[in-house]
């Protein structure tokens, strides 16, 4: 039997964990307004081992979203702002610079937060 991963799991696990995001479509749709979606917010550890055996440490910030929920999915160069939900503080704006369909219904967003600079 078939398990149909995007209904019964990740449709399941986004109701559960999702929050709201704001997604401006830039590439993807450049005439379309910005729109509310929701996703699963993470940050995964990034370790880079360099040749003189120093190690540098980061985060990637990644958001997970189910595909059903989109007429047309995010692509790289599209802007996701995520406010404050639920006791959880805003992250604030961020630019999709990679994404990663499982196959299944879901892909992941790999952000980059945007930060602005002040002039001198």
């Amino acid at each position: 039997m078939a398990i149909n991963f995007s209904q019964v799991i990740y449709a399941a696990t986004q109701n559960t964990f999702s929050r709201p995001v704001t997604i401006t479509p830039t590439k993807s749709q450049p005439s379309v307004p910005a729109y509310d979606a929701r996703g699963i917010l993470d940050t995964e550890a990034l370790d880079v081992l360099a040749e003189d055996t120093s190690s540098f440490s980061d985060t990637r910030v990644v958001l997970d979203i189910l595909d059903s929920d989109y007429t047309v999915v995010p692509i790289q160069g599209d802007t996701v702002f995520i406010p404050a939900h639920i006791g959880m503080p805003e992250a604030g704006d961020f630019v999709i610079i990679e994404t990663k369909p499982n196959g299944g219904g879901e892909t992941t967003l790999q952000l980059r937060s945007i930060v602005e600079t002040k002039p001198a």
